[in-house]
């Protein structure tokens, strides 16, 4: 159990180093990754400074790597990525990957 991420977390997930014009960028993201997280829970878990309930492990590692996503995700403005002679490939809207660690811990909703 954990609790939400925080900056040098995200920071050291992107392998960076500090900066604080990238610090800046990172800690925006975080706190929407944040927001995005605890919504996506149900607000089951405190949002920080209140970190009395832990969270688990999962839902921990998908902020990290949403709030990570988000970071990058200001290189590709219009949702895409190019690589010169190679082309350019489009950016999902969503990651597979922080949406399966989610809904492994997030409450199931019929509707």
């Amino acid at each position: 159990m954990a609790n939400w991420p925080t900056l040098p977390e995200v920071r050291t997930f992107l392998r960076l180093q500090p900066n604080p014009s990238d610090d800046t960028v990172i800690q925006t993201a975080l706190a929407a990754a944040i927001d995005y997280g605890n919504r996506r829970l149900n607000y089951q878990y405190p949002i920080p400074p209140y970190d009395n309930g832990l969270l688990p492990d999962t839902a921990h590692i998908a902020c990290v790597m949403h709030a990570a996503r988000l970071y990058k995700r200001r290189d590709t403005v219009d949702g895409t990525i190019a690589w010169g002679d190679m082309g350019a490939v489009r950016v999902g809207r969503a990651d597979p990957d922080i949406e399966a660690l989610y809904w492994a811990v997030g409450p199931v909703v019929f509707g």
